[in-house]
């Protein structure tokens, strides 16, 4: 008996060791491919063909969204090359697609959604706005709004489930990554509750203190979130206070 358990303890151990080891190994492996990808984004250093030598086609496209989330739209070019060359969006829609494990498609989903990625694909990313899943009709969203935002405005307005301030977050992020004026009065001045939401946080983002009216008019009209986020926003326009302290409280 004492014997078995020492066996069982030195195999524990070793195999302890052996995931330790090839854990040191992966992280080391992905560090050199995001500097190698930031090389060539950035300084157009090295060439896309020896980018993801070395590493798993999934902890390469890991990289490369950890590299896309930290660059300017000026390198946005660069990663489309990179996404092409390794066919990045046909990888992850076929793992979307053939996942029966509603996170796992949600995750392909939201590593997409961070890529730089072509028109074509929305047609593709259309099928998952009618999951079953709340988080991939959500991140098949964001998928859209990075393709085409106002496609997105349209896909936004028959979205069934309410919004979390989080998912506007996301939504803005995406948003934030090139130049697409958006219209805001439309979104705040609408009767959904989810256009209205993420017009509330899109002119408290850019700070368009133009828009402080259709906000004042959420303060006096809506309640629950769309009215906290709405008081908020007109103190970050350092209004907050009068518009209390004159209209409302």
């Amino acid at each position: 008996m004492i014997i078995a358990t020492i066996t069982y303890l030195l195999l524990g151990t070793i195999v302890l060791i052996l995931i330790t080891r090839l854990s040191a190994r992966s992280a080391a492996t992905e560090s050199l491919t995001i500097e190698r990808i930031s090389a060539f984004v950035t300084c157009g250093t090295g060439d896309v063909v020896s980018l993801g030598r070395g590493i798993a086609r999934h902890n390469f496209v890991q990289c490369v969204v950890f590299v896309a989330d930290r660059v300017d739209e000026q390198a946005h070019d660069p990663l489309r090359i990179i996404v092409k060359y390794y066919h990045l969006e046909r990888y992850l829609l076929d793992r979307a697609a053939k996942s029966r494990d509603s996170a796992q498609r949600a995750y392909a989903l939201a590593l997409l959604a961070r890529l730089p990625i072509s028109i074509a694909t929305e047609v593709r990313v259309e099928r998952f706005l009618t999951d079953t899943s709340e988080q991939v009709r959500f991140y098949a969203l964001m998928c859209i709004f990075s393709i085409a935002p106002y496609r997105a405005i349209a896909c936004l307005s028959e979205f069934e489930q309410h919004l979390s301030r989080r998912d506007i977050a996301e939504i803005l992020t995406v948003i934030s990554r090139g130049y697409c004026p958006i219209p805001y009065t439309p979104l705040l001045t609408s009767d959904n509750y989810n256009l209205k939401l993420l017009g509330i946080h899109l002119v408290r983002r850019f700070g368009i203190v133009e828009s402080r009216a259709e906000i004042a008019s959420i303060v006096r009209t809506e309640r629950g979130e769309l009215r906290e986020d709405a008081i908020q926003t007109l103190a970050y326009f350092g209004e907050g206070e009068r518009f209390c302290k004159y209209h409302i409280i």
